[in-house]
């Protein structure tokens, strides 16, 4: 398993938590699933039994041909030796526009934040989306306003997704076993998810302002604005970074777009 190791990947062999990932993303054959990391295709072949379609990616060779030799039978696997953040994925999903998109992976620890990135950027409403990561990690993409955990990541993916935890992953589920715990998030679709375009200017502003995510709004906002004129929209600039809701979020980047005070 040296490559696993190079990759810093672990493969899920625990068979009751992997029954576990099936039942909560729901599959039925007029879906297409993605999963990123085929691994050793333990979880691939689970998707393969209940989805219509499997699009699976791998960045190692070794892996890659190793799986594909082991699952020959399901003419429903399609396999990717690619590396997935840097896949035209749109191109590759548009002979599929007749099923619906899910996302249900073991996602490599190390790429996590950079592939969920990814995920929100690309135009697709996922119907579902079934994470298996990092429990510390998991816990920052759910993390509420007022949390300490809460990043730019959890802002902007709570913008489209309600997220749950569903339950904790041992380390000793995997080989090789990981220094750390995970567990599995389900992410259904938020009742009005924004577009892309303002997930991506609120993507760039909370990065500007989490830099110093213990300083209040105002304080950063002095550099480019009046911060009253923030606060007489209704948002208030005594607030934190990690205090705002997604909503204030968007305004706040709304108004600084209108007003041409930022480049987002």
């Amino acid at each position: 398993m040296q490559e696993a190791l190079k990759l810093s990947q672990n493969f899920l062999v625990n068979t009751g938590v992997l029954e576990k990932i099936i039942e909560f993303s729901d599959l039925n054959r007029s879906d297409c699933v993605v999963e990123i990391g085929t691994g050793m295709g333990n979880l691939t072949e689970h998707l393969a039994q209940y989805g219509g379609k499997v699009l699976t990616f791998e960045i190692d060779p070794i892996l890659y041909q190793k799986t594909l030799h082991r699952l020959p039978s399901h003419s429903n696997i399609h396999f990717f030796n690619q590396n997935f953040l840097k896949t035209d994925l749109l191109q590759i999903l548009a002979p599929f526009s007749k099923y619906s998109f899910k996302v249900v992976a073991n996602i490599p620890y190390s790429i996590s934040s950079a592939i969920l990135y990814k995920i929100l950027q690309i135009p697709i409403l996922w119907a579902r989306l079934v994470l298996l990561v990092q429990k510390e990690f998991g816990q920052k993409i759910m993390a509420q306003p007022g949390e300490k955990k809460r990043v730019p990541l959890s802002v902007i993916f709570q913008m489209r997704y309600r997220v749950q935890q569903r339950f904790e992953v041992s380390r000793g589920s995997f080989r090789p076993m990981p220094r750390v715990d995970s567990l599995v998030l389900k992410c259904l679709p938020g009742p009005y998810p924004p577009d892309i375009a303002t997930i991506n200017r609120v993507a760039n502003l909370t990065q500007y302002f989490f830099q110093q995510k213990r300083k209040r709004i105002s304080s950063r906002l002095r550099r480019i604005i009046d911060p009253e004129v923030i606060n007489n929209a209704g948002i208030p600039i005594t607030k934190r970074p990690e205090d705002l809701t997604e909503l204030e979020w968007t305004k706040l980047a709304e108004i600084l777009t209108q007003l041409k005070k930022i480049e987002l």
